[in-house]
């Protein structure tokens, strides 16, 4: 499972690479400023990671599945809907990634970054997920802070990745701690 881990990140960094500006930060009618959309950007990311893996992957990519009828998650975690999920449907045994994605603001919010890094925890532990990705994006215009790397640091669980997308056109990376 390594090896398709580790080929899914190359793919997902790909796809990151295309992704274009007004899918990280929206104009507003009658605002100079650009606000971030965290939905609009998993679209595109969706969109694009299913170009890059096509249809000969061994797993499926799924956005946002809802988990609260889900006889087995349900029981565990609650009503969960991860922002992507990369498994083999109806296989608690090939879960691959689970991953959750919040835009460069949620260092404004970091009781929503705990409870997203808490979520992802609960899909490594109860539903036996392999590895799990915290993807976090920007607009390019600067670097990752250091307090949501604190945040991921304190989880002490390395089967937790922190992915920083800095920017359009560049690769999403695996960030250190």
């Amino acid at each position: 499972m390594a090896s398709n881990f580790d080929s899914f990140l190359r793919c997902m960094g790909e796809a990151g690479r295309r992704i274009d500006s007004h899918y990280i930060k929206l104009d507003v009618a009658g605002s100079a400023k650009q606000i971030y959309r965290e939905r609009v950007y998993c679209y595109e990311l969706y969109h694009q990671l299913r170009c890059v893996l096509g249809d000969s992957s061994l797993y499926e990519l799924n956005g946002e599945v809802d988990k609260a009828g889900h006889p087995i998650i349900q029981k565990a975690l609650g009503a969960k809907k991860p922002d992507f999920i990369v498994h083999v449907q109806g296989e608690m045994g090939r879960n691959l990634v689970v991953i959750e994605v919040k835009p460069l603001t949620v260092k404004n919010n970091l009781d929503e970054l705990r409870k997203d890094l808490k979520s992802l925890k609960g899909f490594l532990d109860e539903a036996h997920y392999h590895m799990a990705v915290m993807l976090i994006y920007g607009d390019g215009t600067c670097d990752l802070p250091q307090e949501i790397r604190s945040e991921l640091k304190n989880l002490c669980d390395e089967r937790i990745l922190l992915v920083w997308h800095r920017g359009p056109g560049e690769r999403p990376a695996v960030v250190d701690k």
